[in-house]
């Protein structure tokens, strides 16, 4: 080990902030719709009022309208549609979420305008970024949060380019108005160290939510606000847990 790394802490500072990398929300809705050509093209000038579909992709299952957006050359905001969902993509954004927020909402407005469906069968919020280490993720993952040196790793027979953790959290009971349980959302959570810079961490939790509601503009307000509650969770709960887990700290009961 070199005399830098030996003083790295292979920690996130502590004024550390996850920097986006993706936001996303979908919906699955009924009924689905037919794909036609003449419809896509009746659409696109209808969201050229508000997103610039540079790129446009058709077919009979999936239409495609994405705009390169300032920032780097893999920054674009995407809008997919397909038979019975519709899925909008902010992939490497520079501008805040809330001018994303803006555009999703608007998109699933004027999408319902145009195709008129009736239920969101379904509705999902993913949240991606990253997290600097001062030294190397990998190290951070391995040594601090799961406390495995390298002696446990020598069976592989290979160098560790990546490494990581996944959760998976079911939807589950908690108390809802007035006594009432309702069923919270489902989660999976990606922490890994970022293939192409060991010195930041990889970031994903991607969420769903399962119960039907009827197509309306609350509903769609409270999809686009579902990505708060994804990244609040990211920032909150799971960036917590790392470094509490790094420092060697137990959660709330573990001297219980």
């Amino acid at each position: 080990m070199s005399e830098s790394s030996e003083k790295q802490t292979h920690l996130p500072p502590e004024d550390a902030k996850i920097a986006p990398r993706g936001y996303y929300v979908a919906l699955s809705f009924h009924p689905p719709i037919k794909l036609e050509r003449k419809r896509a093209l009746e659409y696109a000038a209808t969201l050229a009022d508000y997103v610039d579909p540079q790129n446009v992709s058709l077919d009979d299952q999936e239409w495609v309208f994405s705009q390169p957006i300032s920032g780097s050359a893999r920054s674009q905001f995407k809008v997919v549609i397909r038979p019975n969902r519709l899925q909008i993509h902010a992939d490497f954004p520079k501008q805040a979420k809330e001018w994303f927020e803006d555009r999703q909402l608007t998109v699933m407005e004027s999408f319902g305008e145009r195709f008129s469906p009736k239920l969101i069968l379904q509705s999902a919020a993913m949240i991606r970024g990253t997290l600097p280490i001062d030294g190397d993720a990998r190290i951070f993952l391995a040594r601090r949060v799961m406390n495995i040196t390298e002696d446990p790793f020598r069976p592989l027979g290979r160098p560790i380019h990546v490494i990581g953790l996944r959760f998976v959290f079911p939807p589950f009971q908690v108390a809802g108005r007035e006594g009432k349980e309702v069923t919270d959302w489902l989660v999976e959570v990606k922490a890994e160290s970022l293939a192409e810079d060991p010195s930041q961490l990889y970031l994903e939790a991607d969420a769903r939510w399962a119960q039907p509601i009827p197509w309306c503009s609350e509903s769609l307000a409270k999809v686009v606000e579902q990505q708060d509650d994804v990244s609040r969770y990211l920032e909150t709960n799971v960036a917590g847990f790392l470094r509490q887990a790094a420092r060697g700290e137990g959660g709330p009961n573990d001297s219980d």
